[in-house]
């Protein structure tokens, strides 16, 4: 693939200028890794690295680079924790979240997009992500519990499953809303208890989508 390796610097330094919300140091340094091109198709290369989201098909899109780091910086994943993400899409974000956390686990409900994700993970060599086709709301309880988990789509409530499957200590991510205003918010699970931290800024995302094809 070409370099773009200068576009990604310069998207990322106005990604580290949209104010929504206190960046990760090493969220904003995984954003810097991951070539954004590579998950939009080669007629949108040009505006890969600009700061809007872009399509993928069925109706999806790729996270605008400031609300990945927002997302993964409200989270702030380690090295050493494992994280599931909820309508992994074309695998970008879950690429992203891979150079900071241990393993990465991305349910998608939409089947051409697991195979697309798949291969395009394959061939960058992000070892360590698996993709399953699946119903995002009932997560992925085989490998739980998961000491990050994020929704990259949005829902009016938040399954309660997905709680269920989230290590003590660990932090949930969440637009939640609808058509007519969303803000991500965050829980954290202490002595098995889940507790709402709040909000960590206002949001857009495409709906969430339990069932597909």
């Amino acid at each position: 693939m070409d370099d773009f390796s200068r576009p990604r610097r310069e998207m990322v330094e106005r990604a580290l200028r949209v104010p929504l919300t206190a960046v990760f140091e090493p969220a904003a340094s995984a954003l810097a890794e991951v070539p954004r091109h590579a998950f939009v198709e080669k007629a949108l290369w040009h505006k890969a690295y600009s700061e809007a989201a872009l399509p993928i098909g069925r109706g999806q899109t790729i996270s605008a680079p400031a609300v990945v780091l927002a997302c993964l910086s409200a989270l702030s994943p380690r090295r050493d924790e494992l994280l599931l993400e909820v309508g992994s899409g074309s695998g970008y974000t879950a690429a992203v979240a891979s150079r900071m956390c241990s393993r990465v686990y991305g349910v998608e409900v939409l089947l051409d997009l697991v195979h697309s994700s798949r291969k395009v993970l394959q061939t960058l060599g992000y070892s360590n992500i698996l993709v399953q086709y699946g119903n995002g709301g009932l997560g992925w309880p085989e490998n739980a519990p998961f000491d990050c988990i994020l929704l990259s789509a949005a829902c009016r409530v938040v399954p309660d499953g997905l709680f269920a499957q989230l290590a003590e200590g660990g932090r949930l991510g969440a637009p939640v809303g609808g058509p007519d205003g969303q803000e991500f918010r965050v829980w954290k699970k202490r002595g098995g208890a889940v507790e709402d931290a709040g909000r960590a800024f206002s949001a857009s995302f495409v709906p969430l989508v339990q069932s597909g094809a």
